[in-house]
């Protein structure tokens, strides 16, 4: 199996869990209905630009190695399988973290991100309304970390993007749940409903992953001192005129 036919089987695995979970626990009342002709169209098209800014990263990247990390690779290349995955997310959710500090920092930038806040109703499918350079700027690190740091194999490969599409899930997920000590470690779907707030609370909770990182520098907002009754989105309606440059983040 190649990572994408791993990543296929996973998305609806996920799809069904997340969904019984969501009728089951649910953070807030919604209609998926209302959203679901543009969070179809939105998901295609991630889709396809995923797929192919992933090919075009790897085509440039090649077999590429630097000369100065060759003996790192070598290193990295003898840990168990588990460990180097791991550490790919780490590394790779170091990185975001940072390029999206910078979307909501300079406005060039965030024009490839106003298109992923201009959800209003936070649940599984939702979290893939993303633009085509926001895909593109975000596969840089998810394609350069496993493939020229890391050199994990299809399997190994396969196994991350299987966790990341997880995570995919999960931050953007309609569930209420506690985690106890772990919220000290990874994000909750309430810290990140708090980065999709219509309010001066949008620029803070970047983790994607991890919450450490919003913890060390100074971004970090904990769910329960925000009431969960704030709106989300951009604050005002997106004219239908603009949704194709938000498509492309320009």
């Amino acid at each position: 199996m190649q990572p994408g036919d791993y990543e296929i089987a996973a998305f609806f695995g996920l799809a069904l869990v997340f969904g019984v979970c969501e009728h089951l626990w649910p953070a807030r009342r919604i209609d998926r209905w209302r959203d679901l002709r543009i969070d179809v169209l939105s998901f295609a098209f991630a889709l396809v630009v995923n797929r192919a800014c992933t090919h075009v990263i790897r085509s440039w990247l090649g077999d590429f190695t630097p000369i100065y990390s060759t003996a790192i690779i070598g290193f990295v290349q003898l840990l168990p399988s588990s460990v180097k995955i791991v550490l790919g997310v780490f590394i790779v959710d170091f990185i975001i973290y940072w390029i999206h500090r910078a979307q909501h920092r300079y406005s060039v930038m965030w024009r490839t991100h106003a298109w992923h806040h201009s959800i209003e109703q936070m649940y599984w499918f939702a979290g893939f309304r993303t633009s085509f350079l926001h895909s593109f700027i975000y596969n840089i690190p998810q394609v350069v970390v496993p493939v020229t740091l890391l050199r994990l194999s299809p399997a190994e490969a396969g196994a991350g993007y299987c966790l990341a599409l997880l995570i995919q899930f999960w931050e953007h997920t309609n569930l209420n749940v506690n985690v106890g000590p772990l919220s000290w470690l990874i994000i909750t779907p309430a810290y990140h409903r708090i980065h999709h707030s219509a309010t001066v609370q949008r620029g803070k909770n970047l983790g994607t992953t991890f919450s450490v990182w919003d913890r060390l520098f100074g971004t970090y907002v904990d769910p329960r001192s925000v009431p969960d009754c704030f709106p989300l989105g951009l604050g005002e309606a997106v004219p239908e005129k603009k949704i194709p440059r938000m498509f492309l983040g320009v």
